[in-house]
């Protein structure tokens, strides 16, 4: 395995070259190096090195300070920034996730004790040797998650990694070690003091995950799940979650899944995904397509049930139902979406200003909101045409002078 195969490595290169003509030791550390050994996509690549901030700052003539106080420069190369760490040490963690003391050191192994696991504690340099103080490649190939050193205190040192272990038994289908899984058990509540916005990233990719059922598994064994919002209680339905009969589950899918075993009212759905800090817009998908799931189980597909949900989220549940046998194919919502007469009630050939026209009304009220209401319905129920002087017929008919 050569780095001057992998492109984000090569185009990296010159880099750490600098950073080695210059007299400082350079490698590629971390996840794109495991990922590398694994054969997987290298999303980003991370490069630590003996040189201060400083001396970094005075190699590369066009640098950012990204995170300077943890020893981190970006450096634009060939317009690309390229994040450069310095070998560092840590100490206290009263906060259970930033360093209460940074220490830059030129050690890499130094730098390689505190990471969080074994198979992101390797480095390469740029004559393609790899280095493995802790055994990362032999938990590679026996397919293990296991800290360095000791979990107990990797994990108070910042708690969210007990979140990112189980998350990498979905990812890559590894078996957790057995005291870096005790440790998750005993110290689990440490969670519920991590920032629920990098919990809730740890628990989306957890459930997109290739080995999802066995993340989630885990996640109610070790009691994780107990310290997540509002999760404390519902192990049973996230066990329910795990065994879903659906290869790839979607965040959308899960969250639909997870409220409707709960019965919940749109209320209470609101409520817990704001305490996961869910944007205004992943709430309304849930909402809408909790309430076209609930429906969907009932009826078929018709205009009515296609026009309140977007086709993307109708497709995902859809996807639900055939992995229930409840459905057999998607080309029945294809075909309701393709025949719809309107897509919103901007479609609709009548508009405000139109109704006003045709009913003389002197200023907007509630007569507009009414009008419109009653002809999106008919247009549905295809009993009237959408077509505008048909429209104006019988707004003039049915809401004018006298009626």
């Amino acid at each position: 395995m050569s780095i001057q195969k992998e492109p984000l490595f090569l185009e990296a290169l010159p880099v750490m070259q600098q950073l080695v003509d210059a007299g400082y030791e350079a490698y590629f550390v971390g996840g794109s190096v495991r990922d590398m050994l694994l054969h997987k996509p290298i999303s980003d690549v991370d490069i630590a090195t003996s040189a201060t901030p400083q001396e970094v700052k005075e190699i590369f003539s066009h640098t950012v300070d990204v995170g300077i106080e943890h020893g981190t420069v970006m450096v634009i190369h060939h317009k690309e920034g390229y994040e450069v760490t310095t070998f560092r040490t840590e100490e206290g963690y009263e906060d259970f996730r930033h360093p209460d003391k940074v220490t830059f050191v030129r050690s890499l192994e130094e730098d390689l004790k505190r990471r969080d696991f074994t198979i992101n504690a390797l480095a390469i340099g740029i004559d393609d040797q790899l280095i493995d103080f802790f055994d990362g490649i032999g938990d590679l190939e026996r397919q293990c998650i296991r800290c360095v050193g000791d979990a107990k205190e990797r994990f108070n040192e910042d708690a969210l990694r007990m979140f990112r272990a189980v998350r990498f038994v979905g990812q890559l289908g590894f078996q957790i070690e057995e005291n870096t899984k005790n440790a998750i058990s005993l110290l689990k509540m440490n969670l519920s003091k991590v920032a629920v916005e990098r919990m809730k990233v740890e628990f989306e990719k957890m459930i997109q995950s290739s080995y999802r059922k066995d993340a989630l598994k885990l996640f109610v064994e070790t009691g994780l799940y107990q310290a997540c919002p509002l999760f404390d209680g519902k192990g049973e339905i996230l066990l329910k979650l795990a065994e879903f009969p659906i290869k790839e589950m979607s965040v959308l899918q899960a969250w639909i899944l997870f409220v409707d075993e709960l019965k919940l009212s749109d209320k209470e759905v609101t409520h817990l995904l704001k305490s996961w800090k869910s944007s205004n817009e992943q709430i309304r998908d849930v909402l809408v397509g909790y309430k076209t799931y609930r429906a969907r189980k009932e009826e078929e597909w018709n205009f009515f049930l296609a026009y309140d949900c977007s086709y993307e989220v109708a497709s995902e549940v859809e996807q639900l139902l055939i992995a229930q046998n409840k459905s057999t194919s998607i080309k029945g919502l294809e075909a309701t979406y393709q025949s719809l007469p309107i897509r919103s009630m901007n479609d609709i050939q009548l508009n405000g200003h139109d109704i006003i026209r045709i009913l003389k009304l002197e200023k907007k009220g509630p007569i507009i909101g009414q009008v419109l209401k009653t002809v999106e319905k008919m247009i549905l129920e295809q009993s009237i045409e959408n077509d505008a002087e048909i429209l104006e017929a019988y707004v003039l008919t049915h809401f004018g002078s006298g009626k």
